[in-house]
């Protein structure tokens, strides 16, 4: 954060804690001492608040108080993690207080957006993830912290570098377009978490099902994420910090031939080298055709491997050990009038490959203010600032680049310039930097009347700055360079976005004898604006870090720029009603516009309707003791999906086009061209949702259990149908055709305990996702995603997306083995004097006596039949030690680097073990490089591929299952006694590591493969592995103290 920033942080809090009086002033006090029921432990920090004057203060290290009050008044005791008590103040004696652990927490408050509701009273399917669950995960980002903790709930990073976006789908891909939940922050609507320090987090709260996010229907068919951020509480300022710093490595390497075996395997692609049948190398021939060795091969081989120009590994040459940091810094108090919380976060991570950096520095501040009896004003602000230096990913990846370059390749020419654009080019040449600078601001202001009524006006404003700089470098590869494809290149792309959003929110609240009633009505405004930007130059005079600015460059102006706008209104209504606290009533109806449709189709109508019954709590469940809870809950609504292009009903227009007319020098004249065909009927795709879910705990709730069951029907589905390619159109238009449909079960069970000074938590959940496509309009055409272009053999689509299917399920030929002989392939649909023995047989589909693009076919789904995870918490004595298991189950993934590094095509690199993988039949010196190996399982080494043995097929789908330990940390507890002399509340040091052990069949990279990054919009590109940048392991340790 630097001096100046840490500076700056602790003025804002001296200035804000001297309007603050956080002493209660009074003629009397009461004192008393707080205690742990079970250890007897003193409670430090409990809060111990006086209902009469609204006076608080908190426990200090003996867990001793004393607070100003009178014989008659209540005094409420409360502290995290007990239940809380209010006890009458009787006479002047002390008051001895002993709170009880509430593990099982169903009275704890839950947000379910535009209010809170009991756990216990819920009859939706609503998933928690509470701080300290977010903070053992120690990740920078929250939506990761989320990752195996909520059944239903499938979260998965696009990518391993530092910084890198994550992917949430709950209970399933409803649509082909944008999947991804809404977020709410706070109860505003924001674009995604990313920007949130995971440490300023108290709850995470996931809303799976229709009637629990209907009513933030316009746009919750994929489901809500509401985050609530930590505010002050009443008592002495407290002040936290929470610090750690580690290192990082792959989990897992790939190993290549090194120079040796590589230029061994070229001479025999080539035919410039043999073995005899005994597996004596022959180097060449001489005149007479017999075979010798050659030792100046092996020589020349020798002076290339010890040449300071070749890298030893490229792979080692562009990664190194990541370090991760973290600091975090909270002082908070308040009194019965004023709450404040101030937070700072500084975040730097190095990745495991060279230049790929990020770092993020936040500040938050939270107030909340009682400026009467009954009118109240809450204002939370957020700076964010993000840097991060950005690599090459995926298909022209540094990764897969590092693994597939040649090891002959010399890192300089003679000239001293790069060789070749191989991995360490890319590195050094890699100047691609990204910078956010993000300012939220949210003010609540809350008025109570009329004894039962509350309103609220809620204003939200977000603004991000984005800005990405990139300086392409000469690419040198001789000594003069004039053409202008080599000079330099400065691009800047800059994005402005604004959202403001605005509720008006009124709210009733009735209580009397078994009835239990609340309703609110509202109105919510949004309107948002993103500005567009993109300039170019090329021509800099060289490739000094002094001249990565449009002003130094002279050559090639380009500038783009784009407005893309957004409003939206919608009205929106709950009515929750509880009778005898056993049978539960939730309705909501939300209605939406969205200038996203035309006038006609603009409104949508997103009702949804729940019932619970704790039937625990019929007289017949008295008599038995087994079942300590136990809840019926079924639910229905409808939701709905707007997320395309602003202007997608339009038809759009280039205008920076030119046509050639006439003779003569001047024959080209400006233009303009149809873009997109606008479709003014496209409305709102709806998904229908039903619910059955049954809570149900046992042995005083020690053992806790809920199984849900759900189905999802998404219809009017959002897509863009082909048109002929004679209309000249860059996109396809956008119509509503089409149906899908998820439907699944999740279970979770936990079970608390404790035996003398150990206590334990273990956890399991599971969920069942079954995704299918129902409809794809007239005719039901498919739809094909996830276009690959190799340099050899795989030129087309490998996702399919088909009625009966999941979406972008994989497709392609089915391979049936490896021709043994001639008659085997002269016998075969592949008898087409191109294949041999040795060549993939590939399965003729439909009989028809040849090998074409009919016969390929469903080849596996990337979507996961199963995701689990299983949390243990234990803790003796002052030792807490958390281990979180994360996996997924039934999923495949194609993995390309396959083609590259299973072939010989081009100069690339291959697997070490490739030899022994290939197939060879009898023994031919010309032909064989190794002896016969007909159990070969890879075709014969062919540098041409003639008959296409690496056509998208099933050699490329992998399982890709696998089971993580994800988190481990292991803390200690300073004791009371410590702490006491310290004049602290709490410290404790901690130990932890991330990604510590992956058990999977996978043979890439790394099996967590999510969307493209450049394609995260699209659910069309699923589970394809470039040689993605993978997640790291990582070591850290860390220090938390609070004064």
């Amino acid at each position: 954060m630097g001096n100046r920033g840490f500076t700056i942080l602790f003025l804002i809090l001296f200035f804000i804690n001297l309007g603050i009086d956080c002493w209660a002033q009074g003629q009397s006090y009461v004192k008393g001492r707080v205690v742990d029921s079970a250890t007897q432990e003193s409670i430090i920090g409990a809060t111990i608040k006086n209902k009469n004057t609204a006076k608080a203060v908190i426990t200090d290290f003996d867990g001793n108080f004393s607070i100003a009050g009178s014989i008659g008044d209540e005094i409420q005791i409360s502290y995290v993690g007990y239940s809380s008590q209010t006890v009458k103040i009787k006479d002047n004696n002390a008051l001895s207080i002993q709170l009880s652990s509430n593990d099982q927490q169903l009275d704890e408050l839950v947000v379910i957006g535009y209010a809170t509701q009991k756990k216990s009273d819920l009859t939706g399917a609503v998933s928690s993830v509470k701080a300290d669950e977010i903070v053992a995960s120690a990740v920078p980002n929250p939506a990761q912290a989320i990752q195996g903790k909520a059944p239903g709930v499938l979260v998965i990073q696009n990518s391993g570098a530092p910084g890198g976006s994550t992917t949430i789908k709950i209970r399933g891909t409803g649509t082909i377009n944008d999947s991804d939940p809404l977020y709410v922050v706070d109860g505003f609507i924001v674009d995604n978490i990313d920007h949130i320090n995971p440490n300023d987090i108290a709850s995470i709260e996931v809303l799976k099902d229709a009637g629990s996010a209907s009513i933030y229907g316009a746009r919750a068919a994929n489901g809500v994420v509401l985050v609530t951020t930590k505010g002050g509480e009443e008592g002495k300022t407290r002040i936290s910090f929470d610090g750690y710093v580690g290192f990082s490595n792959p989990w897992k390497s790939i190993d290549v031939m090194g120079i040796e075996d590589f230029a061994l395997m070229r001479d025999y692609v080539q035919g410039t080298h043999y073995y005899s049948q005994d597996g004596q190398l022959y180097m060449s021939k001489d005149n007479g055709g017999n075979l010798y060795y050659d030792p100046r091969k092996y020589q020349l081989l020798d002076t290339i491997a010890s040449s300071p120009y070749t890298p030893k590994s490229w792979w080692d040459a562009v990664t190194q050990t990541g370090i991760k940091q973290q600091y975090n810094l909270s002082i908070s108090g308040g009194n019965n009038r004023t709450k404040f919380m101030v937070s700072g976060n500084y975040y730097n991570e190095k990745g495991i490959v060279k230049t790929s950096d990020y770092q993020r520095l936040s500040l938050r501040v939270n107030l909340n203010n009682k400026l009467t009896d009954w009118l109240s004003l809450k204002t939370n602000i957020l700076y964010t600032n993000t840097d991060r230096d950005l690599i090459p990913e995926g298909a022209d990846g540094v990764l897969k680049k590092a693994l597939y370059q040649s090891p002959l390749i010399h890192t300089y020419n003679t000239a001293g310039y790069y060789s070749e654009n191989h991995p360490i080019a890319m590195i050094e040449r890699n100047h691609n930097s990204a910078t956010t600078n993000r300012f939220d601001i949210n003010i609540d202001l809350s008025a109570k009347f009329l004894k039962y009524f509350t309103y609220q006006f809620k204003l939200s404003n977000y603004t991000n700055f984005y800005n990405r700089s990139k300086f392409d470098e000469v690419n040198k590869l001789e000594e003069n360079f004039e053409a202008p494809t080599d000079l330099t290149k400065v691009t800047n792309f800059d994005t402005r976005t604004n959202k403001t959003e605005l509720n008006n929110i009124l709210t009733y609240a009735y209580e009397s004898g078994k009835h239990n009633i609340s309703a609110l009505v509202g109105q919510t405004i949004e309107m948002s604006r993103v500005y567009d930007q993109e300039t170019s130059k090329k021509g800099a005079p060289g490739n000094s870090s002094n001249y990565w600015y449009l002003a130094s460059a002279y050559f090639g102006d380009y500038a783009y720029g784009l407005l893309n706008e957004w409003n939206a209104m919608g009205f929106i209504s709950r009515v929750s009603y509880s009778f005898d606290d056993k049978y539960l009533l939730q309705a909501n109806f939300r209605s939406d516009a969205s200038s996203v449709f035309s006038k006609k189709n603009r409104w949508g109508f997103f009702p949804s309707v729940s019932l619970g019954w704790k039937f625990s709590g019929e007289e017949w469940m008295q008599s038995q003791n087994v079942i300590s809870f136990a809840k019926l809950r079924v639910g229905w609504g409808q939701l709905g999906n707007n997320r395309i292009s602003e202007y997608a009903r339009y038809k759009m227009m280039d205008t920076n086009l030119s046509y050639p007319f006439g003779t003569g020098l001047h024959t080209t004249y400006p233009g303009a061209a149809s873009l997109t065909l606008g479709n003014d009927n496209i409305k709102w795709e709806k998904t229908e949702s039903y619910n059955v879910g049954l809570d149900i705990n046992f042995l005083n709730n020690r053992l806790s259990s809920s199984i849900e069951c759900f189905v999802k029907n998404t219809s009017d589905m959002l897509i863009q149908v082909p048109v002929s390619l004679s209309a000249g159109l860059n996109e396809n238009p956008m119509v509503n055709a089409g149906s899908i449909q998820n439907k699944g079960i999740e279970f979770n069970i936990s079970y608390k305990d404790q035996i003398a000074d150990f206590k334990y938590d273990i956890g399991f959940n599971i969920s069942y996702i079954k995704n299918k496509v129902t409809s794809l309009g007239t005719g039901n055409e498919p739809i094909y995603g996830a276009l690959l272009s190799t340099e050899g053999s795989i030129n087309d689509y490998v996702t399919k997306t088909e009625v009966g299917r999941p979406i972008a399920c994989f497709y392609g030929y089915v391979t049936d083995g490896i021709f043994q002989t001639p008659e085997e392939v002269a016998a075969s649909a592949q008898n087409d004097g191109i294949t041999e023995p040795g060549d993939f047989r590939f399965k003729d589909l439909n009989n028809d006596g040849k090998i074409d693009a009919s016969d390929r076919t469903y080849l596996g789904s990337p979507h996961p039949d199963f995701v689990y995870g299983i949390p243990i918490t234990l803790s003796y004595k002052n030792f807490d030690f958390y281990m979180f298991f994360q996996g997924q189950w039934g999923n495949k993934i194609f993995n390309v680097m396959e083609y590259y590094l299973n072939s010989a095509h081009g100069t690339g690199n291959v697997y070490a073990d490739l030899r022994s993988k290939c197939w060879s039949g009898t023994y031919d010196p010309e032909k064989s490089f190794y002896p016969a190996n007909p159990q070969g399982t890879v075709p014969e080494l062919d540098e041409a591929d003639r008959p296409r043995n690496f056509r998208a097929s099933d050699f490329y789908v992998k399982d890709g299952s696998y089971c993580r330990l994800k988190n481990v940390q292991l803390t200690y507890n300073l004791p009371q006694k410590v702490l006491k002399k310290l004049q602290l509340s709490n410290a404790s040091i901690y130990v932890s590591a991330q990604n510590l052990l992956t058990f999977t069949k996978y043979d890439g990279f790394d099996p967590e493969i999510g969307r493209d990054e450049s394609n995260t919009g699209n659910n069309l590109y699923l589970g394809v592995d470039h040689g993605n940048y993978p997640q790291s392991r990582s070591f850290m340790a860390g220090i938390k103290i609070t004064y």
